[in-house]
């Protein structure tokens, strides 16, 4: 599911970067958060309806609808900035961020291997990065910032996934990222074109089965071990950033791609030759 997931989200992220190149930030999450209400709304009468949104604890709905929402308006901006494959490498910290912050608030594992893994991985990002270049830009660190407070989210669902729903947390954060964008967006709104509409009815479509699916995959398995399967999404960027844009990596940055994806397959393996064997008494 969570391979799935992230390719959808990554699939979106493409479709809002064509889109805010004419149309403003605000505007677009907007407009895209009013167009993913109507699948959600969907899947919440699938699940339920008004039952399926009750709410268990406040603090949880805020905190997972808050982090939500400002990681997609500071991620969308870095996009009009930075090419789809820099601003999703470095955005794959994130299971970085959730492999260390799981253990201390979650009280998952996190052995010397994995230790190992991360600090790999954030060695790869700063290849990526590159902070010493003669092409380094604070907006960069957009995609770090991200990364960090999409990990506390994941945290946050991690907590309370077991008393709350999947759509009644997309539901709330949904509404919360749609109404502040077209609140936003109405200081700076400009005309657009049937086809930005199409692509941004897309990508809600394509974002809210993202985070569905992601939401799902956290139900089955521990935070940090799920997000090491989010790596399968510099993948996708790259096909489509090369398909879109014709973006090509520099040497440095495949790299720092090459280290930030091994210190995710080690983390795996190390996973899972850690865990007990059901057949052995």
């Amino acid at each position: 599911m969570t391979v799935v997931g992230i390719g959808c989200v990554t699939l979106n992220d493409a479709l809002m970067k064509l889109v805010v190149d004419d149309v403003p930030v605000s505007q677009a999450i907007g407009l895209r958060g009013l167009f993913a209400l109507l699948p959600v709304l969907f899947m919440t009468f699938r699940a339920g309806g008004l039952y399926a949104l009750r709410v268990h604890s406040v603090a949880a709905h805020v905190g997972a609808a808050v982090l939500l929402a400002a990681p997609i308006f500071v991620y969308i901006y870095s996009l009009t900035v930075l090419p789809l494959s820099i601003a999703t490498i470095i955005f794959f910290t994130n299971p970085l961020f959730v492999a260390v912050l799981a253990p201390l608030v979650l009280r998952e594992r996190l052995g010397r291997g994995r230790v190992a893994a991360v600090l790999l991985g954030f060695a790869g990002a700063a290849l990526v990065v590159n902070p010493t270049g003669a092409q380094f830009s604070v907006v960069l660190m957009l995609p770090l910032l991200v990364a960090l407070l999409s990990g506390l989210r994941e945290i946050v669902i991690r907590g309370s996934i077991h008393n709350e729903t999947s759509v009644a947390l997309m539901f709330y954060s949904t509404t919360l990222v749609a109404v502040l964008g077209l609140a936003a967006g109405a200081f700076v709104w400009v005309p657009m074109s049937g086809e930005d509409l199409l692509i941004l009815a897309l990508a809600a479509i394509a974002f809210t089965g993202g985070i569905y699916f992601m939401t799902e995959g956290l139900r089955y398995g521990d935070a940090s071990l799920m997000a090491v399967f989010k790596y399968s999404g510099i993948v996708w960027s790259l096909l489509l950033g090369f398909a879109l844009w014709g973006e090509v990596p520099s040497a440095l940055t495949w790299v720092g791609t090459a280290l930030i994806v091994v210190s995710g397959v080690y983390t795996v393996l190390r996973h899972a030759s850690a865990a007990p064997d059901p057949t052995r008494p």
